[in-house]
């Protein structure tokens, strides 16, 4: 059994492709909607069954709250209307005792005896004149300190505020609860008449005791409860299944009202967790979902069993189909290489790819068949490599030769084969023919060169200006010392020496002129520029020399500042003529360049700065003149603001700088003015280089 391994094209064996068997041709049991339509009504009746059980369980839930909240009710109306009595009696007992005669008193004493018996929750019920001395009431004892200990003093400062409440509202008035032993509550009721206010009664109660008599057994088997102050703090019970800071939260927990409005006091309420069949019903449903999953999962592994066991029954039959596809392919040749390097499989692609019989070439040996002489050691030992288990050879461009001698471009992308052992048996190749790909490649060549010469005539025209435009600074300069050397001598004596350095210079400039034009001729002619090694500051030499007279004019001083001499292997004329325009345009940019001697320059007027960064040195020539006007046309051609400029000098800078594997850019100037920055590599280690072509035209500025 051979396969391909990663590192080629997938080439499978028939019978281990993936066969896909059309629904209408597979039996019943193998078809795939009865097995859809059987997981379809599982999972429908998994979610019918999940949803009526959640329906169940919200009712349950809504019932619950509804009888919770009419048993709140009730118990909130059942106390209100006990103390809600309790305050009638008393009110009606505090108008008998007004004003508190002893056989008034004596009576009230009997009354109050019977409505404590009857609610035990009333510890104490005092009759108080209206300097707060006791005068009757139950239990009873004689003098203050005999007072019982589970009552609160009669002085204490929560039964006054009470007292005074309601004397001075004249209606009954409840304190804050007292806590003691247990959580007491002091209801104080005014004892008036139309003349004048007698006094106070004043009833205690216990609130453990009033909650044990008013909350019924059957509530309290289903709810917690607990009487909590403005602050949620728990009063009573002192513990339960409540927390004991009810701010906190709780869904569950229903809030009554106990006693007047005004109280303070609250209930808390709450169901008790009972072992209710939401639980059940939750596990339940979590296991039927579990259960259902499970045998949707089991017959999607027995449908997909029995369609593999089908697959694999299918694949063998269809391996003839699948051979005879390979075999008729149009566009890719496939072969297959033995161990000892003979062909054991070649389709018809290859054939007609070769102009052989395909069936011809089956056990001939590979070097020798379609490999060229001198490609056939090459290809011996390449199929060597693969047999050791090396990388094959993916995308490798190679030369085959056809039937008729001539020679056919092709690309090879090879993938060993190996056996059950993991060891290579041979290796299988499929070779694309690239003519296509070379024809379309010399096409393409042609038409450059065609391009090329095309942009090389369309330069003629701009060379003439160019020439003109370069030439000019020589010839000025050729102009200045000849009017040197005609004053010298001109004099009485003639200063022979300043003549013959104005002639020298002359020559000089003159030599300098003819460099300019065959720097320029350079690029119209498709030539070589032999580039040499300099230094830079070297470079700058020349066009500071040529420069002076007129930064001398302008009373302007050119700075330096350099960081160390790097070199760069160039054309020094043509950098040379870069710096000369650079500076020149930034000289004749100065506000004294229009006026000389009436806007004196600043100290840094103008300014050159070299150094090195990232392998490259950047020049910086920068001046304080009236900045950047148009910066999107700054290197057009034929682009000026001077009256007598052509527009050719930046355009011409750029386009040698970018000659040279550079960049050129300007800035505008913190201050005012304008900063060029030119960028060129350092040189290497390796002397001075040959470069590549320069660009056809000097007036070609591309878009950067």
């Amino acid at each position: 059994m051979l396969r391909a391994i990663p590192g080629g094209p997938r080439l499978v064996p028939p019978y281990a492709a993936a066969v896909t068997v059309p629904d209408a041709h597979l039996p019943f049991v193998h078809r795939r909607w009865p097995w859809w339509a059987a997981s379809l009504a599982l999972v429908l009746g998994l979610f019918v069954s999940s949803t009526l059980g959640w329906q169940w369980l919200r009712d349950q839930r809504e019932q619950q709250e509804h009888r919770s909240a009419l048993d709140g009710l009730w118990l909130e109306q059942t106390i209100r209307a006990t103390l809600d009595q309790h305050l009638h009696i008393l009110g009606n007992w505090a108008h008998d005792v007004a004003p508190p005669t002893p056989a008034a008193l004596a009576d009230f004493t009997s009354r109050i005896d019977g409505l404590m018996k009857e609610y035990p929750a009333l510890l104490a019920i005092d009759c108080l004149d209206r300097h707060g001395h006791r005068l009757a009431g139950l239990p009873a004892y004689v003098t203050s300190t005999e007072r019982p200990r589970h009552l609160p003093p009669l002085n204490d400062p929560l039964i006054a505020s009470a007292i005074e409440r309601a004397r001075t509202l004249e209606q009954p008035e409840y304190s804050k609860v007292i806590e003691q032993n247990a959580p007491l509550w002091v209801l104080a009721v005014p004892i008036t008449d139309d003349s004048s206010n007698h006094g106070t009664l004043i009833a205690t109660y216990d609130l453990d005791r009033l909650l044990e008599q008013e909350v019924p057994w059957w509530f309290v088997q289903r709810y917690d409860l607990a009487l909590v102050d403005r602050q949620n703090k728990r009063l009573s019970p002192r513990d339960g299944a409540l927390p004991a800071d009810l701010s906190a939260n709780g869904a569950d927990r229903q809030q009554l009202g106990f006693g007047p409005p005004d109280s303070g006091l609250a209930l808390w309420t709450r169901p008790h967790p009972s072992g209710h069949p939401s639980a059940l019903l939750a596990g339940l449903a979590a296991a039927v979902v579990a259960f259902g999953l499970l045998i949707v999962g089991l017959l999607r592994l027995l449908q997909r069993w029995l369609r593999e066991r089908l697959t694999a029954q299918l694949a063998l039959a269809d391996a003839l189909r699948f051979r005879q596809a390979m075999e008729n392919s149009l566009l890719t040749a496939l072969v297959a290489f033995g161990r000892d390097g003979r062909i054991i499989y070649a389709n018809p692609a290859l054939g007609r790819m070769l102009g052989l019989d395909s069936a011809t070439l089956v056990g001939t040996v590979a070097p020798f068949a379609f490999w060229p002489a001198e490609q056939r050691a090459e290809c011996a030992a390449a199929h060597d490599a693969m047999m050791r288990g090396d990388s094959p050879p993916l995308g490798q461009a190679l030369t085959l030769q056809r039937a008729d001698g001539s020679l056919l471009p092709a690309r090879l992308f090879a993938s060993p084969l190996v056996g059950s052992d993991r060891k290579p048996r041979g290796w299988m190749a499929s070779l694309h023919d690239t003519s296509a790909e070379h024809e379309a490649a010399r096409v393409a060549r042609e038409r450059d060169e065609l391009l090329q010469r095309t942009a090389r005539l369309a330069s003629l025209a701009e060379f003439a200006s160019g020439i003109a435009h370069e030439l000019n600074q020589p010839l000025a300069a050729i102009a200045n010392y000849a009017a040197v050397a005609d004053s010298v001598l001109s004099q009485d004596p003639p200063v022979r020496g300043k003549a013959e350095d104005a002639v020298a210079r002359i020559g000089e400039e003159a030599r300098r002129a003819g460099r300019i034009v065959q720097s320029l001729r350079g690029f119209i002619q498709k030539r070589q520029v032999e580039h040499r090694r300099h230094a830079m500051r070297s470079l700058l030499t020349e066009p500071l020399l040529l420069l002076e007279p007129l930064a001398q004019r302008l009373r302007v001083r050119v700075g330096m500042q350099a960081d160390g001499d790097p070199e760069i292997d160039c054309d020094g004329v043509m950098i040379e003529q870069v710096l000369v325009n650079l500076l020149r345009n930034a000289l004749e940019s100065l506000p004294a360049a229009d006026n000389p001697g009436q806007h004196p320059p600043p100290p840094d007027a103008v300014t050159v700065r070299l150094r090195a960064e990232d392998g490259h040195v950047i020049v910086s020539v920068a001046d304080r003149g009236r900045g950047l006007a148009d910066p999107a046309q700054l290197f057009q051609p034929f682009y000026t603001t001077k009256s007598d400029g052509m527009g050719l000098g930046l355009a011409i800078c750029r386009t040698v700088i970018e000659s040279h594997g550079g960049r050129l850019w300007a800035e505008t100037r913190e201050g005012g003015g304008t900063c060029f920055h030119f960028r060129l590599p350092l040189a290497g280690d390796t002397g001075p280089l040959m470069a590549a072509t320069v660009t056809p035209s000097p007036l070609h500025s591309p878009a950067e």
